[in-house]
């Protein structure tokens, strides 16, 4: 269970907003997957992947590191179940050195976990501009 009164009882002065991770390439390793549905009137059937990052790559600016640690962030990628859509599922499996002939999505997404990847991490600016927010732009088996 959740602690709330450990949560509840933190100062206010010791909570800071997170800084991004700065734009470029990291390795990371998958964490879990998920299934769930689009939120839309269509339920859209998809996986969800979610990445923990490890390290940045030569494209990431380290001055921008400065207090961020890796370790606590993840994200997730998302991949549409549809029928025209599923063949990003198996060329991602496959590019994480997945066997997929012969198999099922069933039986490729479970293989997925631990798979170590490169993760394209970009920025996107709130609608009115206030924040910045990460994305994963690519991601692929290292």
């Amino acid at each position: 269970m959740v602690d709330f009164s450990k949560l509840l009882s933190k100062s206010a002065d010791d909570i800071t907003k997170p800084k991004p991770v700065p734009v470029g390439t990291y390795s990371g390793v998958i964490k879990k997957y998920e299934y769930l549905e689009s939120k839309n009137e269509n339920k859209t059937p998809y996986v969800r992947f979610t990445v923990g990052l490890q390290a940045p790559g030569d494209d990431v600016d380290a001055s921008e590191l400065e207090n961020v640690d890796l370790t606590k962030k993840s994200f997730r990628k998302d991949f549409y179940l549809t029928e025209d859509a599923q063949y990003r599922v198996k060329e991602f499996a496959e590019s994480c050195g997945i066997a997929t002939s012969g198999r099922s999505l069933g039986e490729i997404i479970p293989d997925v976990v631990n798979a170590q990847v490169l993760v394209g991490i970009t920025q996107q600016s709130s609608a009115d501009g206030s924040e910045i927010y990460n994305n994963v732009s690519t991601i692929v088996g290292a």
